[in-house]
């Protein structure tokens, strides 16, 4: 084992990946966490790339520098750089701590310009499994009224989400959307039940800065990159969700949220159709600035709400001090609700649980 005073003791880079590797120790993912360990222990000798996001401008946790890097390497595995990367990123044995060092230090030193690379462009994760919160939550709205959805989605990457009719997904005993689908979401399943009911979408549609195309190999390599080592259920499941999208290619617009939910809210919403708006991790990196014009949209909207052509946001973020993933709904309909957001779930942050509490 690499000697620990390796380490340097006031770096934040360091600090972030011991950060990583304890949430990754935490939810069970030990090959994650070994990977961020090594990387504490070599990174510091890594010149450009310790450099780069020892000097990062902002928030590394916000900005998902840790991701970046993970996603660069595990192209590089990919493509057949290392095979002890490529053992840690299958489902060979988990390589001894000193040869992962060893192969992280060559890879850091050897390839710094493509992992410079994957840490100049922002996170482009499309967790597919964060699709079971939001057909709870309208399951959920559903309670009382269950009116058809019109579904609007923020940070929508490539826009696996927006399929969400076209995926199984089973939540404790309620099963929705498509029972045979190739993807099934069936997370575990903790708190109250959830509303059985039908559910009917009649459009989804998303935006993001920078949309992927899943019809370009290229993009699809990058999504399947984001993926950490040891989660072969979850690339499984992504491959899975990108088939469907070949099949069924979502809308994707190219813009800023804020701007295009003003468009989007400008628009006519029929009469009995309850428009959602929907967001996974994205609000951590969009600026203050763009967090208040959101909500400015949202207030704006929710004011020429209707009983009959409600307006709702589901959003699945972290909690401000990151220590949980909350699962939030708001409502605005004219009548008795007027926008405030309420905690419905707590969940996983890549949707393997939801300790379900709903509104009622």
């Amino acid at each position: 084992m690499p000697a620990r005073s390796r380490v340097p003791q006031h770096s934040r880079a360091v600090r972030q990946l011991q950060i990583e590797a304890a949430k990754a120790h935490g939810f069970g993912k030990p090959r994650a966490a070994a990977l961020m360990e090594a990387l504490a222990r070599v990174l510091p000798q890594a010149g450009a790339v310790f450099a780069a996001i020892e000097e990062w401008p902002c928030d590394l946790a916000s900005d998902g520098v840790i991701f970046r890097l993970n996603a660069g390497l595990h192209a590089l595995a990919m493509a057949g750089e290392s095979g002890v990367l490529a053992a840690l990123y299958g489902e060979s044995a988990m390589p001894p701590p000193a040869a992962l060092d060893a192969a992280l230090e060559r890879v850091l030193a050897q390839r710094a310009e493509a992992l410079l690379g994957w840490l100049s462009h922002p996170t482009q994760t499309n967790e597919v499994a964060r699709v079971a919160g939001l057909v709870a939550a309208l399951l959920e709205l559903g309670r009382k009224d269950a009116l058809p959805c019109e579904v609007l989605e923020l940070g929508a990457s490539a826009g696996l989400n927006l399929n969400l009719a076209h995926y199984g997904v089973r939540l404790g005993d309620v099963t929705a959307c498509a029972a045979a689908s190739a993807v099934m979401l069936a997370p575990e399943w903790r708190g109250r039940d959830v509303p059985a009911g039908p559910l009917a979408i009649t459009s989804a549609r998303g935006v993001d800065l920078h949309p992927l195309d899943v019809s370009d190999e290229e993009d699809r390599r990058s999504l399947q990159a984001y993926v950490w080592p040891g989660e072969s259920a979850r690339a499984a499941r992504l491959d899975a969700a990108i088939g469907i999208a070949l099949a069924h290619p979502p809308r994707v617009d190219t813009g800023l949220a804020s701007a295009w939910l003003l468009q989007r809210f400008a628009e006519p919403q029929p009469a009995g159709t309850r428009r959602v708006v929907f967001h996974s991790m994205v609000l951590q990196y969009a600026s203050p600035a763009e967090r208040e014009a959101i909500d400015l949209a949202f207030a704006l909207a929710g004011a020429r709400a209707e009983p009959d052509r409600p307006l709702a946001r589901v959003s699945i973020e972290w909690r401000a001090d990151r220590g949980a993933v909350e699962l939030r709904i708001a409502q605005w309909d004219g009548a008795g609700h007027r926008g405030e957001s309420r905690l419905a779930a707590l969940c996983h942050p890549y949707g393997e649980w939801i300790d379900w509490r709903g509104l009622a």
